[in-house]
């Protein structure tokens, strides 16, 4: 039924969390592959540990950026018409599996499956858990189909309805669409694909269930380490506009861009990187307000940006 594809680069600490959490399913007809990208650190040992039939462990010499080559490695191995994903540094709740089956069964005709997650936060002093944002929006309509227009909205705004973690898709889709964007972007191919996704497969199907921990103190977050570049999804964007007549679709789609490339200058900002001006890195055109605010605030000095997103920091673009 489900093909469970975690990447691995140096996880060490992390690993045997997000396994167990995929041992610990209630459904049970899944395989998990493991796919080693070139670790330093024991992970692969690691992860041949495992005596679990269900689990296969592929192994890359050269990591690559994002993990993604390490996912279209095990999208190809995997011998289910339904591919998840989990990241070695997060974990699945037990029901986790059994809600995609359930929204599978509630609409078969979707090719996208997602729940809910919950973004934790670790610190010496404590521990902090918070439902996603477009949980805590929509959590009341409970399960309910989510069309290109309501992905690109809510993306927009900072409640996007998929994460890694928390997604699942058919695997045909994945095929048709060519996969994760691997040698074409550092950052942003998990959001690359699921537009792709959603762009082509139409219709996706999401649970209100909290399914999936998303652990934010985890080693080499992506988010941590790069520095600021605009990403594959301006590529994207283009093309995908291109294919439509829809003037409301292709406006959303370069508010989604603007959106994007505004969120990764805040999270440049916000890890202590340097950071550019957003001139000419947007399309002024389909600027929301608080995304020309922070577009003139790009041109600042960094010590008055850095106050400014101090005071600004629930604006949704992050």
């Amino acid at each position: 039924m489900f093909s469970v594809i975690i990447p691995v680069y140096n996880k060490y600490p992390h690993l045997d969390r997000s396994i167990t959490s995929v041992l610990k399913q209630k459904f049970e007809e899944w395989e998990l592959l493991l796919v080693d990208d070139g670790s330093t650190d024991g992970s692969l040992e690691k992860a041949r540990s495992y005596s679990d039939k269900r689990i296969k462990v592929f192994q890359r010499n050269e990591p690559g950026p994002g993990g993604y080559a390490a996912r279209n490695l095990g999208i190809a191995k995997a011998k289910y018409n339904w591919v998840v994903f989990l990241d070695a540094d997060d974990e699945w709740l037990d029901n986790h599996l059994v809600t995609f089956f359930e929204l599978i069964s509630y609409q078969p005709n979707a090719k996208i499956v997602s729940s809910s997650w919950k973004d934790n936060f670790e610190d010496n002093k404590e521990e902090r858990s918070f439902p996603n944002s477009y949980h805590k929006k929509h959590q009341a309509k409970g399960i309910h189909e989510i069309e290109l227009k309501a992905f690109l909205k809510n993306s927009i705004y900072g409640a996007p309805p998929f994460w890694t973690g928390a997604v699942g898709f058919r695997k045909d889709l994945l095929l048709e669409i060519g996969g994760f964007p691997e040698g074409r972007c550092k950052r942003g191919g998990d959001v690359d694909t699921w537009l792709r996704a959603i762009f082509y497969g139409k219709l996706a199907i999401w649970s209100p269930k909290l399914t999936v921990v998303y652990h934010r103190d985890s080693v080499n977050m992506v988010t941590k380490v790069e520095g600021f570049e605009v990403g594959c999804e301006a590529t994207t964007v283009k093309q995908l506009a291109s294919l439509t007549e829809d003037k409301q679709i292709i406006r959303l789609l370069f508010q989604f861009l603007n959106a994007r490339v505004v969120s990764r200058w805040l999270q440049t900002l916000r890890v202590g990187k340097k950071t550019q001006p957003l001139w000419g890195k947007v399309k002024w055109k389909y600027l929301t307000k608080k995304g020309f605010a922070i577009t003139f605030w790009s041109i600042l000095p960094t010590a008055i940006t850095k106050q400014l997103y101090r005071l600004a920091s629930k604006a949704k673009y992050d």
